[in-house]
């Protein structure tokens, strides 16, 4: 067996620290430095019957103290102003790597029981501490006898078990954590806010643990642990396997899987952008020309508004046809509370391998991943009001993000501004309050004493003809432009997922292709659109329309 050492090196990192501590028990120089030699010599000693200690600091300290009580008794005629607490440790007469190692058990011991389920750890204090018989724990807990005697038989397995393990320190990590659908709880149960709920998800992920197996990988009681536990299996992010044993029921992304997926849409998306963007420049002046409220602005800040909407209806229409041609449903999972969403979540501060991708791919993946995609619909007496927002690449830059249009109010906002413009009306003091609360978000300004909208808005007459207009460009794009691009990146992500996901979730994750993104910063990239001004950024890939 491999024994520890009290090598130079570690005389040189604790002797200081080792006299310092005489020095504060003796408070005489002389006899610190015979305190000091003699820890040291204890050190020396002890450390030889170690194969290995998870706290070495700790053990240093303990080992420092029995010695100090050693010298004490040793020395105990010449001092006679004794604390209680110092005569109480003067009675043992056990040797000190005895003391050190019987303290480090029971230190131990304590943390074990600490790390026990609730009813497990019930059973140990009554009959441990409390000295309750087992009949009379049966009694208090409305348990039989003979199962309070398994009970009891299991807590020494575990208990010994657990002190007899050699422990690895746990290195604590964090999720980012979000959700694809409606989720009526959206804080997600702690998931990408409460640390010991992110590190729960982390090691059951892949593994099936027991609440005590998962106290002890933590580190942290298990008391702490049981009600988070209850919360993540009711929404079934966590699932309840043989019983006793719980593992996550979620996709967990790395940076390796984030780049995979960059790295396949930077080498396939240019055949579909190039196409899209060939149609647009082919009907960019008819669109100009419908006159909605804002089609003055630049025609390709413009494109960055339709583009979007495009790409949204072509990708669905794409991913319909994939899924029918392989025969694969992906239904959105129901969770207890009513709610129906997929986890969205992924390891913070991951690292990628330096050598799977190139500096090209490693900024494209920044491009082509943005910070979401809304859509919001809301009636509008005969006509509903939508809204289509990206947030992107350069808004994300700027440190900007959006205000949403889900508020009936704030899309109202926006259509009176649009008909104050259009129909050149004098705004009056409540309007110039609306149009200051857009001017703050850089959706709108004044200009001449009039307001200028700074994003596209369409009536429902304009809607139509953009929506006649539409069908031309959608005809001359074809609407599955996507199934080649959607099936090839099915088959190399499915590479990227581990054996243990299931099937369903797997098909949804395989599936995600989303390109819209990619196509814009492609285009962008290899200047096809023009890149937007630090200005446009701010209100960038945002349409509202009367439908």
């Amino acid at each position: 067996m491999k024994t520890i050492e009290f090598n130079d090196e570690m005389v040189t990192k604790y002797a200081k620290k080792i006299f310092g501590f005489a020095y504060s028990k003796t408070r005489n120089t002389h006899q610190a430095q015979e305190l000091a030699h003699d820890i040291l010599c204890s050190l020396v000693d002890s450390l030889r019957k170690q194969s290995s200690i998870a706290d070495l600091d700790g053990y240093i300290y303990t080992v420092s103290n029995y010695t100090w009580y050693k010298f004490l008794r040793k020395n105990k005629r010449h001092w006679n102003n004794l604390d209680v607490d110092t005569l109480y440790n003067l009675q043992s007469q056990q040797n000190v790597e005895t003391e050190a190692e019987n303290a480090l058990l029971i230190e131990k011991l304590t943390t074990e029981i600490a790390y026990l389920t609730e009813l497990h750890r019930k059973i140990t204090i009554m009959f441990y501490y409390d000295n309750k018989t087992s009949s009379k724990i049966a009694k208090l807990l409305d348990i039989s006898h003979s199962t309070i005697r398994w009970h009891l038989t299991e807590i020494k397995k575990k208990l010994k078990e657990g002190i007899e393990m050699r422990t690895t320190v746990y290195e604590p990590k964090r999720l980012w954590c979000g959700h694809d659908g409606y989720a009526q709880d959206e804080k997600m149960c702690g998931l990408g806010h409460n640390p010991l709920v992110d590190n729960i998800a982390l090691v059951c992920y892949g593994k099936e643990l027991t609440i005590e197996e998962i106290s002890r990988t933590l580190q942290v009681a298990a008391f702490y642990i049981e009600p988070l536990i209850k919360d993540l299996t009711h929404l079934d992010y966590l699932r309840v396997v043989k019983k006793n044993k719980y593992s996550t029921n979620f996709f967990i992304r790395t940076e390796n899987f984030s780049m995979a997926e960059a790295k396949y849409k930077f080498h396939n998306i240019k055949p579909c952008a190039e196409k899209i963007i060939k149609m647009f420049r082919t009907y960019q002046n008819e669109l100009k020309q419908i006159g909605f409220v804002g089609s003055d602005l630049d025609t390709d800040f413009l494109l960055w508004a339709f583009i979007p909407m495009a790409l949204q209806v072509l990708y669905s229409q794409s991913l319909v046809h994939v899924l029918k041609q392989n025969k694969t449903t992906v239904d959105t999972p129901t969770r207890k509370d009513g709610s129906q969403h997929w986890v969205c979540a992924g390891l913070r501060n991951d690292a990628y391998d330096i050598n799977r991708f190139t500096a090209e791919e490693v900024d494209f993946k920044e491009k082509s991943n943005g910070n979401g995609i809304k859509s919001n619909n809301r009636e509008d007496g005969d006509t509903t009001l939508c809204s289509l927002q990206y947030e992107s690449y350069a808004t994300i830059k700027m440190g900007i993000y959006w205000r949403e249009f889900d508020d009936i109010a704030i899309l109202h906002g926006i259509k009176r501004i649009a008909s104050i413009i259009r129909n050149n009306e004098t705004p009056n003091d409540y309007d110039k309050e609306v149009i200051a609360s857009f001017a703050k978000h850089g959706y709108a300004k004044i200009e001449n004493g009039m307001p200028k909208l700074l994003i596209p808005f369409l009536f429902a007459d304009e809607w139509q003809k953009y929506d006649n207009l539409w069908q031309k460009i959608h005809r001359d794009i074809g609407q599955n432009i996507f199934v080649s691009f959607i099936e090839g990146f099915a088959a190399e992500m499915q590479k990227e997922i581990p054996a243990f996901i299931s099937e369903a979730e797997r098909n949804y994750i395989k599936y995600e292709a989303y390109p819209q993104y990619a196509v814009l910063y492609w285009l962008a990239d290899n200047g096809l659109l023009r890149y937007p001004s630090d200005e446009e950024a701010k209100r960038l890939c945002t349409i509202v329309m009367c439908k």
